[in-house]
């Protein structure tokens, strides 16, 4: 019996925060990487130790999300981009059609349109020549996710288009083997699907028993599903695709953030820089720059970043860390916020025994808040989840406002009363006090441990009847 022998070499690279699978795939001595993230040394550092060459970059669509690697890969390896001829990109690349094929050694790699997601989308049939000629995964992009497809809402304008080309698109997909191994660019945590399985792998097979969207036979039925109750798209995501298509700056390019004496950083402050803060959120509520925008490292730092800060404004950052730590770095630039203008040296004791005011949050425990006095009055409690994390269950008498729709949801609320911000361990409702604080809110207040504190204390959580 003559037993092939399997030359491809394969693996997933997963960027924690976007929660985005990027992939290198390799035959001999070349390899591809399928959906870089920008922050490329992982790419060369495999590649050069299994001693291939990146050969190829391959984009299955213009990314939302985030701002991908195509270009600091190309710059670095001399590799070819290819990408969707529909995405109309303005860099040098390689356009592919519908159908059409590329070869690396023994690898071949067959582009398919599938629009939906986004107008260009596409996914990329791939077969092992060494095995046989019939595909063995498919790279999927935003297309097919694992337990969900990507968002077909992304443009407003034409979300009805795009949910019926998803329909179509998942048809031709639905139609090919079902021991083809599925590869998406996204699992669970991105916001580019609504209900996102914490597998990052699956089979065509297996989608097609358990994914969802699949099962509609209904045109109608299935736009309804994908277009209602679809949560708020991140302020980043319109961008960043556009940024994409031209082509992202090299980060050789930026200006690199520079240490900066607590005076300085207070005159910056002065002439409209602004400061973000990515300490862990009870170290903001102690003591804070005022004005400062609290977003926890611990959290998911690119997906709030891209989402509500400015990217035309230039940052002052705050760290834990001395400096300015190469993964926040990593992080910001990732979605397109790239004017970090420095960091204070010393961090927030600096800026404090220099004598600048700060400003701080109260922290109440479960216990303190449920036993404040007038909760059902003059107290506003508000929960910073994801809308649908508060009708699964959330403190009694509070309402719902995603931390990043506090920003103009701020405009409904008292100034006057008391607001407990919440969230399910604390860390986003401080991102809700920091700007509230910036509005001008006095009595501001977050629950530290969040709803998980809330029901360890024995307290109970109201649902939807």
């Amino acid at each position: 019996m003559n037993i092939r022998r399997i030359c491809i070499y394969f693996e997933q690279i997963y960027t924690q925060g976007l929660a985005h699978s990027s992939y290198l795939v390799g035959s001999g001595d070349k390899c591809i990487v399928v959906d870089p993230s920008r922050n490329i040394a992982r790419y060369l550092e495999i590649a050069s130790s299994k001693g291939m060459k990146i050969a190829g970059i391959m984009e299955t669509h213009l990314h939302a999300d985030f701002l991908s690697g195509h270009m600091e890969l190309a710059k670095a390896t001399g590799a070819k981009i290819y990408a969707p001829k529909t995405a109309k990109c303005l860099f040098p690349h390689v356009p592919l059609s519908d159908g059409e094929k590329v070869s690396f050694n023994k690898l071949k790699f067959q582009l398919i349109d599938t629009p939906g997601h986004t107008p260009e989308c596409s996914v990329y049939l791939v077969s092992d020549m060494e095995r046989g000629k019939e595909p063995v995964m498919v790279f999927t992009g935003d297309t097919l996710l694992v337990g969900d497809v990507g968002r077909p809402d992304l443009f407003p304008g034409i979300k009805e288009i795009l949910a019926e080309k998803l329909f179509y698109s998942l048809k031709r997909l639905k139609a090919f083997d079902d021991c083809i191994e599925v590869y998406p660019a996204h699992g669970m945590g991105s916001l580019c699907g609504r209900s996102l399985s914490a597998k990052l792998s699956s089979t065509i097979g297996n989608e097609k028993k358990y994914n969802y969207a699949l099962a509609y036979q209904d045109i109608e039925e299935f736009k309804k599903a994908l277009l209602e109750n679809m949560p708020e798209a991140p302020d980043h995501f319109a961008r960043c695709s556009e940024i994409n298509r031209k082509g992202p700056r090299l980060i050789s390019s930026l200006i690199r953030p520079r240490g900066l004496s607590p005076e300085e950083a207070f005159r910056l402050i002065k002439k409209g820089y602004l400061v973000l803060d990515t300490r862990n959120y009870l170290h903001f509520a102690s003591s804070h720059i005022e004005g400062a925008f609290s977003i926890d490292a611990g959290g998911n730092l690119p997906l709030f970043a891209g989402w509500i800060l400015p990217p035309e404004k230039k940052i002052i950052l705050v760290a834990e860390e001395e400096g300015c730590p190469r993964n926040i770095l990593d992080a910001l630039y990732s979605v397109g916020i790239e004017s970090i203008a420095g960091y204070i040296e010393g961090g927030i004791s600096s800026w404090i025994s220099s004598g600048f005011p700060f400003g701080h949050v109260g922290v109440l425990t479960p216990r303190e808040l449920k036993n404040m006095p007038g909760l059902k009055g003059n107290i506003t409690v508000i929960d910073n989840r994801l809308r649908k994390e508060w009708l699964g269950g959330r403190i009694p008498q509070s309402i719902s406002v995603p931390a990043p729709d506090v920003r103009k949801f701020h405009t409904k609320l008292n100034k006057a009363e008391t607001v407990v911000t919440v969230c399910g361990s604390g860390s986003r409702s401080m991102m809700a006090a920091s700007i509230l604080k910036q509005k001008g809110f006095k009595s501001v207040y977050n629950l530290a441990g969040g709803i998980e504190a809330w029901t360890n204390s024995g307290f109970p959580l109201e649902q939807e009847k």
